[in-house]
């Protein structure tokens, strides 16, 4: 099942005297449904809701702490892989942890599915000295479903020759999927990075 949601909100109302645009906010939206919609699928097929008093959030029932430690370790070992890609164009190992249905909301509000993010990653005409994720999260949710959130920060120089530094807050839906092979592999199906600086 594919699910595509598209939505433009126009205003043709001038607010201080522009017109304004929410592809953005579209955008935000879109992730936020699906964040929204793989939660409650994953919970109504395995998590449930703690009633013990002490308890003011959800636990795994499908993942045992041990399990829910393993998952935490991989995806944060794939996802400081990612991170230093574009200091690495280690191009094949995006191949490998981005799923097929990859979507990804950059920075800039821009909505990419996989083979233009790779695209746009691999034109890139900037040259990174250094890049890290300095802060991550991850939240699972059930055997093939994690969310993680965290912090990248990146320096180097941009196409002129001038340096730069910036720092980017990220997060991004992990699903375990099954590859061609009969492998059960964690992948990224959506994301998004907002620029701190």
């Amino acid at each position: 099942m594919k699910l595509t949601l598209s939505v433009l909100w126009v205003s043709a109302t001038p607010l201080d005297g522009e017109l304004v645009l929410g592809a953005h906010w579209v955008a935000m939206k879109q992730l936020g449904f699906l964040v929204i919609l793989v939660a409650v699928g994953t919970m109504l097929s395995g998590c449930v809701w703690s009633k013990q008093t002490s308890s003011t959030g959800p636990t795994q029932s499908a993942v045992s702490a041990g399990e829910a430690e393993k998952i935490t370790e991989e995806i944060t070992q794939l996802t400081k892989q990612w991170s230093i890609v574009h200091t690495t164009k280690d191009w094949d190992f995006l191949k490998r942890i981005w799923a097929d249905d990859f979507s990804y909301i950059g920075a800039d509000g821009t909505v990419r599915d996989k083979e233009a993010e790779l695209a746009y990653m691999e034109e890139d005409t900037e040259t990174l000295t250094s890049a890290s994720c300095v802060a991550f999260n991850l939240r699972v949710y059930g055997k093939n479903f994690a969310i993680g959130n965290g912090d990248h920060h990146e320096a180097g120089k941009d196409k002129e020759g001038k340096p730069f530094s910036r720092k980017f807050r990220f997060t991004n839906v992990w699903v375990r999927k099954q590859n061609v092979y009969g492998e059960r592999k964690w992948q990224v199906v959506r994301g998004h990075a907002s620029l701190l600086d």
